[in-house]
Parts: structure tokens; C-alpha cells; sequence
């Protein structure tokens, strides 16, 4: 049976079931130092979180972890700048965050040692190794750091989404990571997807999914929503119910023009949009500091849809050129606005990726993967601002101090959100699986 002017019937409807994000994409189309274990927080209602994940494993050297005095082999061909902290440097193609380094701090001692893009990524993006190499095969196993702090995170009151995946999370086809979604908490926690920014700081930019069908009216919607709830109530069972949910929301976020304008970067004024960059990252921060401004609990802005960082070769011309400039901007923009509309404090900022590169450059000028040692970011959140957490050997090969298991970095960031990292769900299989296992937060950051 199909709805008048919807171009779908009942049954594409129901797809919902699957995913929240497959269903608003598809459906809404249509209709339009030493660790210690700490207690867990209190739920900090109020706290935000923000990932820039660097897909394909951003070189550490070239970023927060240079060797100034190592052979050139492992040198690499960039310099370094000083930062706003003293004795902290950082690499040279990075300059505007060299100037807001007291509004973060560096993990150099990150380590988890899988250097498998799937495998990892599922580390860096869940919280847990994966168990399976080769992105064709790879799934997510578990669910992703969004998904769970939108379950124990709570929804809005604003009434947005609490995780929205900028782009996108969870689609291969479109080159985005497969483990940003909700595995089996199910699809009420599957990431909101924005769609791409735009790449200058003069187009406009809304959300398909939130833009009315041409003819379609708010009263025509009412009438075609009731219609739905009629083919809907004839439906029995868990997976129906879960597709009524769906719909409800959906239509919920399709009917609220303050969720529409909350999406709308022309809102924003020329210089701003200017500040952050013209380019798909930029304003993708741009969009991430309005969406946690009007309650969204979890961002994920991903940089690099199809593991741009992965610089086998030609890493310094890629990086040089065309990744680290526009990072550079985004990150310190976002950082420098949270600042200055008094957000930081309640928005935690990390960048990462799945980890970082060879300390030898190789034949190609490029490096590998690289899963030993790596750097991350952190910022805001409550956190403690302006330190450097541990460090790597002389070549950046090997932790040499402090090392930092990839899971106290996310319970880290679950403790600046209150969210209880020892808390146990149950998997598809019955079995009892807590959020974090051995983990332990960062207590010089905390």
C-alpha cells in the first residue's frame, strides 16, 4: 500500500526496525604518571563530547609527537613550533593549535598494539579490540562510544538527537567507518547522520532528511502520520513496536523547526563560518559546536571518509597539503569558540585516530601502521588542560614512560560525562558484557 506523495509504502516503512539512522535516511527522504581506578561520576547532565577521528592513523611525528633530534629517517621532513606551554612542542604544520595548547593536553603514550585498520578502529571507535582484519569483513562487534553514551546518556531535553555522526557512521559504500553504530543495544542508539558539510563557508547547508518534501505541509504530515499509526497499530510484536518508536521519533525531529535550525550553518554569521574554514571539516566543527550547544550528547566528525590518513606514501606532501592545514583550523577554531561562549569546560574535544605511524620513514616517503605508540588529543570536558601524559622513546616507537592503554582514554572521557564504564549489558547472545573492560580513567587528566 503506498502513501500519496511519499514515494514509499508501509513496508520500506518498517525498515526503520533495522536503524534509526537507515530509517531517517531512507524514510524521512521520502516524506521529505599512575593510574588509579576511580569511582563512577555523577551523571554530568550537562557534558558534550566531540571526536575528530583522523581515519587511516594520523602520524604521530607530524603532529603531536615530533623527534626534532632523531636521524632523519625518523625525523621526517617537517619542523616543530613551540606551544603556549612551556616546553611542550608540537609539529610545525599545526600552528593555530600551538596557540590554544593551555586549552588542551597531549596523550603521547597511547598504545593498544593491533595495527589492523579494522581491528583498531573498533578499538578506538567502541572501546574494544575487533576481532577480524580486512575492512570487506569487518563489522562491529560491540557497540560504538556514541551508542553507549546515548543509552546511558539520556535524550535531550531539546529534543535532538543525543549522538549524531557528522557525516556519517556507519555506511562502507560511502566510505564511512562501520563501527560508529549501536551493534546490540539496538537501533534506537544508532548515530543521527548529518550528511557532508558543505566545503565553503558561503553554501548553505540543511539535512535532506529534515527538509519537508516538495508539497508536503505540516498539516498534510499530521494526516499522513496518522495514516502510518493506523497501518502501524495492525502490527504485533517487539520489532513492530521498535518501528513505531522509530517513526514517532522521526517524525518528531521532521515536524520541530528549532531541530532544523539548529542544522542551518547560514544562521551562522560569514566571519565565523570563515574562522573554522572552507572546508568539510571546519564546517563540520562548526556544525558539532552548534549541535552540543543545543544538547547533543556525543559528536562524531569524521576526518577522512576513506582513511585519507593512511599515508603509505607521500606522506609529508598529504599531510603538508591537504590533512594537517584544515585540521589545524578546524580543531582550534572549535577549541577557541568553546572557549570563548564559556562551552569547554562542559564539551570534551578529542582528536584520534587508530593509531599512528612507522617511526622509520619508508621507501615511498610514507610510513605504516603503527600501533606501539601513538598521540591523541583531549581537551575541555572538565579535564585538566595544558600537560603532556606520558611520552614515547627517542624514535617514537615505544612507550618510554606512562604508558596508556587505548581504554583508559575512554574512561577518561566516560568519567567527564558520568557515565558508568563498569556498567553490563547483554549481547546478542545473552551474555553479560560490560561497557570497558580493565580500564582505568587518566588521573592526571581527572
Amino acid at each position: 500500500m503506498a502513501i500519496a506523495g511519499s514515494g514509499l509504502d508501509a513496508a520500506t516503512l518498517q525498515v526503520g526496525v533495522r536503524s534509526r539512522r537507515m530509517f531517517l535516511g531512507a524514510s524521512l527522504a521520502g516524506l521529505v604518571g599512575a593510574t588509579g581506578s576511580l569511582p563512577a561520576a555523577e551523571p554530568a547532565k550537562n557534558t558534550s563530547c566531540i571526536v575528530f577521528f583522523l581515519d587511516g592513523g594520523p602520524s604521530h611525528h607530524e603532529t603531536f609527537d615530533p623527534k626534532p633530534e632523531a636521524p632523519a629517517q625518523v625525523r621526517g621532513e617537517f619542523g616543530v613550533t613551540d606551544t603556549t606551554v612551556p616546553g611542550l612542542t608540537i609539529g610545525d604544520r599545526l600552528p593555530l593549535l600551538a596557540k590554544r595548547a593551555r586549552d588542551y593536553s597531549v596523550i603521547r603514550s597511547l598504545h593498544h598494539g593491533n595495527p589492523s585498520h579494522a581491528p583498531a578502529e573498533h578499538q578506538m571507535l567502541t572501546g574494544r579490540m575487533g576481532s577480524r582484519s580486512g575492512t570487506a569483513r569487518a563489522f562491529i562487534e560491540t557497540p560504538s562510544l556514541g551508542s553507549i553514551v546515548s543509552r546511558l546518556g539520556g535524550r535531550p531535553e531539546s529534543g535532538m538527537p543525543s549522538y549524531v555522526a557528522v557525516p556519517w557512521s556507519f555506511h562502507h559504500a560511502y566510505g564511512g567507518s562501520p563501527f560508529g553504530g549501536a551493534a546490540y543495544l539496538g537501533a534506537s542508539y544508532e548515530p543521527f547522520e548529518s550528511g557532508p558539510p558543505p566545503k565553503t563557508t558561503s553554501a548553505a547547508f540543511s539535512v535532506p532528511s529534515l527538509t519537508l518534501g516538495e508539497g508536503v505541509t505540516k498539516n498534510r504530515l499530521g494526516g499522513r502520520r496518522q495514516l502510518l499509526g493506523q497501518l502501524d497499530s495492525r502490527q504485533r510484536g517487539r520489532r513492530a513496536r521498535r518501528a513505531r518508536a522509530f517513526t514517532s521519533e522521526a517524525l518528531d525531529l521532521l515536524g520541530d523547526e528549532r531541530i532544523r535550525k539548529v542544522f542551518d550553518l547560514s544562521r551562522e554569521s560569514r566571519a565565523v563560518r570563515e574562522t573554522y574554514g572552507g572546508h568539510e571539516w571546519g564546517q563540520g566543527a562548526l556544525l558539532a559546536r552548534r549541535l552540543v550547544e543545543n544538547g547533543v550528547k556525543f559528536v562524531m566528525l569524521q576526518c577522512g571518509l576513506r582513511q585519507d590518513w593512511d599515508t603509505h606514501d607521500n606522506n609529508f606532501k598529504r599531510l603538508g597539503d591537504s590533512l594537517l592545514p584544515p585540521l589545524d583550523r578546524a580543531a582550534a577554531a572549535l577549541i577557541g569558540d568553546l572557549v570563548d561562549r564559556g562551552l569547554h569546560q562542559q564539551t570534551l574535544v578529542m582528536v584520534i585516530g587508530e593509531f599512528g605511524r612507522t617511526p622509520i620513514v619508508n621507501g615511498k616517503a610514507g610510513r605504516d601502521h603503527w600501533a606501539r605508540v601513538f598521540s591523541a588529543l583531549v581537551s575541555g570536558g572538565g579535564l585538566r588542560n595544558g600537560q603532556v601524559i606520558g611520552a614515547s622513546d627517542t624514535t617514537g616507537a615505544d612507550p618510554a614512560r606512562r604508558a596508556v592503554h587505548a581504554r583508559d582514554l575512554f574512561a577518561t572521557m566516560y568519567h567527564a560525562l558520568g557515565i558508568d564504564w563498569t556498567r553490563v549489558f547483554t549481547d546478542g547472545l545473552g551474555r553479560p558484557v560490560p561497557v570497558l573492560r580493565e580500564a582505568s580513567a587518566i588521573a592526571e587528566l581527572v
